[in-house]
C-alpha cells in the first residue's frame, strides 16, 4: 500500500509527527517548531540515535519540564512510499542552546532507541547455554533479561551452541559476545547485530552479502531527460539513482591490513587444564570460494606480500571449563571473524543521495562510477571497476528538513569487480 501523497522531487519529504511526551504523560505536538531532523542508523552499532533542532518561543523547557525524562514520537514520510520513519525515541540530552532575541530560542534535543535505556539499566549474572541463535531472542524481548522491546527481530540461525557466565552484563553486551561465537550455516563466524528502521537484526555478512540489490546509484553528470521539442522534463525515478556528492577516505592502507590480522595471522592457544599447545595459521585466500561475496574478486592479488607471524594471537583455551562441553572459546573461528570483519569495510565510500524514508543500514546497493582519465570515443566500457560494484549501506544519517531530505550514507565492499590478478581487467 502507498502513500496517496504526490511525490514533487527526489527528496520531497513530509514530517508528518513530532510528539514530546513527558514523564508524567504530557503530550506537546513540536511539530511546526522542528527545523531538522537528523536519524542515524549504524550497521556496527545496536541501537537507533538522531536529534532534533527546535525553534520555538513557547519556553518548553519549563512547560514539560525538560529534564532528560521525556519521550518524543515521531514520524515522517516519503510520498508515494510505504515505509516511513516512525517510533518512540528517549531524549536523552539537550545541547547548544541559544536565546535569539527576547522570545526565541534554538536549541537540539539528542534521542536514542527506549531499548537502549532499558540495557543501561539491567547487568546479567548467570549462565547461558544453547544454541547460539536460540539465545538472542529473550535478550531482546524478555522482562528480566531482555530489552522488553516489541520491535520485529530477524534472527539468522547459527550451527554451533556456546556455555557461557555472564558477568554482569548487559544484555547488548551478551549479544555482542554472541556475535563473537556465531557461526552460521555456511560455516561463516562474521555475525552482526544492529538496529534498523524495520527493527532488530542478528544476522552475518555473508547473508546480506547474498541478498538482493535494492537500489541502484550513479555519479555522473545527468541534469534532465529532454523533451521531443525541446527544455528537460523531470524524471523522479533517475533523479533518485544519482549521487550529489562523493568521496573516498581511505582508498586502501596496505599496512593496516597486515597489522589488524585482514590478511593473515597466526594463533598460539594453551590450555592449561589439559597441558596443551596449538599454534595455527590462517590466510584471507583460505576460504574466499567458500563463502559469499558482494562482487567476485578478492581485494588483493595472489602475490600480495604476507607474512602469518605479523599478527600473533595468543588465546587461552578452556576445555572443560563447564562439566563434559569441551572448548567454550570461540578459538576455531577467531581468525576468520577478525579477518572478516576488518575485510568488509576495506574499501569505503561516503555517498549523499537524495533520501527516502525507506533507505535503512544493511541495504545491498549498487554504485556506478566513471573511470577519471581521458576516453576515446572507440571506448566501449567507461566503468570504474576498482570502486564501482556492490555495497552495503552500512551507516546512515537522514537529514530532514522542511524543504528536502537528502541521505549521507556510508557504504562498505570487500571485494572488487576488477579482477587484480589480470591487468587487462582494470582497462
Amino acid at each position: 500500500m502507498e502513500s496517496t501523497q504526490s511525490l514533487k522531487f527526489a527528496g520531497d519529504v513530509s514530517i508528518d509527527k513530532v510528539q514530546v511526551v513527558s514523564s508524567k504523560g504530557f503530550f506537546q505536538d513540536i511539530t511546526a517548531q522542528v527545523i531538522t531532523v537528523q536519524y542515524y542508523e549504524d550497521m556496527f552499532s545496536p541501537f537507533i540515535t538522531g536529534n532534533l533542532i527546535i525553534k520555538e518561543s513557547l519556553d518548553l523547557v519549563n512547560l514539560f519540564p525538560f529534564v532528560g525524562e521525556e519521550y518524543v514520537n515521531i514520524e515522517i514520510s516519503t510520498p508515494t512510499i510505504e515505509q516511513k520513519i516512525k517510533g518512540t525515541y528517549y531524549i536523552y540530552k539537550m545541547t547548544d542552546r541559544e536565546l535569539i532575541g527576547d522570545k526565541e530560542v534554538v536549541y537540539k534535543l539528542h534521542f536514542i532507541s527506549t531499548e537502549a535505556i532499558v540495557d543501561s539499566n539491567k547487568k546479567l549474572s548467570k549462565v547461558f547455554y544453547g544454541k547460539v541463535s536460540d539465545l538472542i531472542k529473550p535478550f531482546i524481548v524478555d522482562r528480566m533479561d531482555g530489552l522488553e522491546s516489541k520491535k520485529e527481530l530477524v534472527v539468522e540461525e547459527t550451527s554451533n551452541q556456546t556455555k557461557y557466565i555472564s558477568n554482569f552484563w548487559s544484555p547488548v553486551k551478551n549479544i555482542m559476545y554472541l556475535c563473537e561465537h556465531a557461526v552460521n550455516t555456511n560455516n561463516t563466524p562474521n555475525y552482526v547485530f544492529f538496529e534498523n528502521r524495520q527493527g532488530f537484526y542478528f544476522v552475518s555478512l555473508d547473508a546480506l552479502y547474498a541478498s538482493n540489490p535494492y537500489q541502484s546509484f550513479v555519479y555522473d553528470k545527468y541534469n534532465r531527460d529532454s523533451l521531443p521539442g525541446g527544455g528537460d522534463a523531470r524524471n523522479t525515478a533517475e533523479d533518485y539513482t544519482r549521487i550529489l556528492d562523493l568521496s573516498i577516505p581511505t582508498a586502501f592502507d596496505y599496512l593496516d591490513r597486515i597489522n589488524s590480522g585482514m590478511l593473515s595471522s597466526r594463533i598460539h592457544s594453551y590450555d592449561i587444564i589439559r597441558k596443551t599447545y596449538t599454534a595455527r595459521n590462517y590466510n584471507i585466500f583460505n576460504k574466499f570460494d567458500k563463502v559469499n561475496h558482494l562482487n567476485p574478486n578478492p581485494l588483493n592479488s595472489s602475490g600480495v606480500i604476507f607474512k602469518n607471524n605479523a599478527t600473533i594471537i595468543n588465546y587461552p583455551r578452556m576445555f572443560n571449563n563447564f562439566n563434559s562441553f569441551g572448548d567454550a572459546t570461540n578459538f576455531k573461528t577467531i581468525q576468520e571473524r577478525l579477518s572478516s570483519m576488518k575485510v568488509s569495510n576495506a574499501h569505503q565510500l561516503e555517498i549523499t543521495v537524495p533520501g527516502r524514508t525507506d533507505y535503512t543500514v544493511g541495504q545491498k546497493v549498487s554504485v556506478v562510477l566513471n573511470k577519471v582519465e581521458a576516453t576515446a570515443a572507440s571506448d566501449s566500457d567507461l566503468t570504474d571497476r576498482m570502486f564501482s560494484g556492490f555495497y552495503l549501506v552500512s551507516a546512515i544519517n537522514h537529514v530532514i528538513s522542511r524543504e528536502s531530505h537528502e541521505c549521507n550514507m556510508e557504504l562498505i565492499k570487500e571485494s572488487l569487480q576488477a579482477d587484480v590478478n589480470n591487468t587487462e581487467g582494470s582497462k
